[in-house]
C-alpha cells in the first residue's frame, strides 16, 4: 500500500473539499467487465449506467472482448459486434443520445490488453463508420456526439496538442500533480489496494478514510474525476465513497449499486 507520497507529487496532508456534495443522480457508475454481465452493454444501458468496460486483445487485426488472452476465437465476441453496432441502434432509438433523462456523460470505456499503439490504432479503423456517435477533436473545434471514448489499461501515448482527436486517456494517481491537461486526462483511476488495506469489513480505518478524502479533493481540485478500481460491492464500501465525494464508483453488481444511489435519491 503506497503512502501520501506518490510517484508523481506530494499530495496534500490536509484536505478540503472542492466541489458541493454530489447528489446519487450526479455519481457515475463503472460497469467493470461488463462483458461478464448476464447481458453485456443492455444491461448497463437499461440501468442508467454511464460508463461501459470492455477489455481488449487485438489478435490477427481483430479487437476481441474478452480479460484474458483469448485461445477460442471462434466464440469470442468482437468489439463491433458486441459493443458498437448495438450501441449505435440503441442511440438511434433514445433519439440521438444515451440516457435522455441523465445530465452526465456516457464513456465507452476501452481497456487495452495488448500493445497500446498497435491495438489504438486498430480501434481507431474500427470506430471510424461510427465516428458521429463520439464527441471528438476536428480541426481544433470539438464536435459533439453522444459517447466518449476512453482508452484504460495499455494506454498510447497522445499529443495533447493535436488537431485531430477522439479518445480520452484514463490517467492514475502517480499522474497527478503533473498538470496533464484535463482534456486529453478527464479521469484518474487507480487500483483501491494499492492505496487501502480496507475491503469493508468492520470500519474504515481513519487514517484510510483520511487518506481516501485527501485523493479524492486532490484529483478533483486538477479538475478531473476520480475512480478506484477493485472495490468491493458492499454498502459499506459505498457509502464511505459517498461522503468522500468521489465521482465515480466502480461495480460488478450493476443492479446492487443502482438500487443503493436509489435508495439514497429517496432520502434526500
Amino acid at each position: 500500500m503506497l503512502s501520501l507520497v506518490t510517484t508523481g507529487a506530494v499530495i496534500a496532508q490536509h484536505w478540503q473539499p472542492v466541489r458541493a456534495q454530489k447528489t446519487p443522480e450526479q455519481v457515475y457508475i463503472w460497469s467493470h467487465n461488463d462483458y461478464e454481465q448476464d447481458l453485456p452493454l443492455f444491461k448497463a444501458l437499461s440501468l442508467g449506467v454511464q460508463m461501459i468496460e470492455a477489455d481488449i486483445h487485438l489478435i490477427d487485426n481483430k479487437l476481441y472482448v474478452a480479460h484474458d488472452h483469448p485461445s477460442d476465437l471462434l466464440n469470442t465476441p468482437v468489439l463491433e459486434e458486441m459493443y458498437l453496432t448495438p450501441l449505435s441502434n440503441w442511440i438511434d432509438d433514445q433519439g440521438g443520445v444515451v440516457h435522455p433523462d441523465s445530465d452526465l456523460d456516457f464513456f465507452l470505456v476501452i481497456d487495452v490488453k495488448t500493445d497500446a499503439e498497435a491495438t489504438y490504432e486498430a480501434i481507431l479503423d474500427e470506430i471510424e463508420p461510427y465516428r458521429k456517435l463520439f464527441f471528438r477533436l476536428e480541426d481544433r473545434e470539438w464536435v459533439d456526439g453522444p459517447v466518449k471514448l476512453l482508452i484504460s489499461g495499455n494506454r498510447p501515448q497522445i499529443n495533447p496538442e493535436t488537431n485531430n482527436r477522439i479518445a480520452f486517456i484514463d490517467g492514475r494517481i502517480r499522474d497527478s500533480g503533473y498538470g496533464l491537461d484535463t482534456r486529453l486526462y478527464p479521469i484518474i483511476s487507480d487500483h483501491w489496494f494499492t492505496w487501502f488495506s480496507w475491503d469493508g469489513d468492520g470500519q474504515m480505518p481513519e487514517e484510510e478514510r483520511q487518506r481516501l478524502h485527501t485523493l479524492v479533493a486532490q484529483v478533483q481540485q486538477e479538475g478531473k474525476l476520480i475512480r478506484f478500481w477493485a472495490t468491493p460491492d458492499k454498502k459499506t464500501v459505498w457509502d464511505e465513497l459517498m461522503k468522500a465525494n468521489i465521482d465515480i464508483i466502480n461495480v460488478d453488481d450493476l443492479k446492487g449499486m443502482t438500487n443503493y444511489l436509489n435508495s439514497r435519491a429517496g432520502e434526500n
